[in-house]
């Protein structure tokens, strides 16, 4: 798995997902409970990430605010 960037796209605070758009172009889904540290994500923000589709969905997970 590859490292990626991208900024915080969106992100809803009442079901905890959100969207990041990557670097590379398209956006990928992500789940706040793959962020690591306290803080909540906001939209605006630079992210790195993994790109996982092993559960049959591609999604951001190991997100870490840069």
């Amino acid at each position: 798995m590859i490292s990626q960037t991208g900024i915080i796209r969106s992100f809803n605070t009442q079901d905890k997902t959100g969207l990041i758009t990557c670097d590379l172009g398209g956006d990928i889904r992500f789940d706040a409970a793959n962020v690591s540290g306290a803080c909540q994500p906001v939209s605006g923000s630079l992210v790195e990430f993994i790109m996982d589709d092993s559960a049959n969905k591609l999604q951001a997970v190991k997100i870490r605010f840069i």
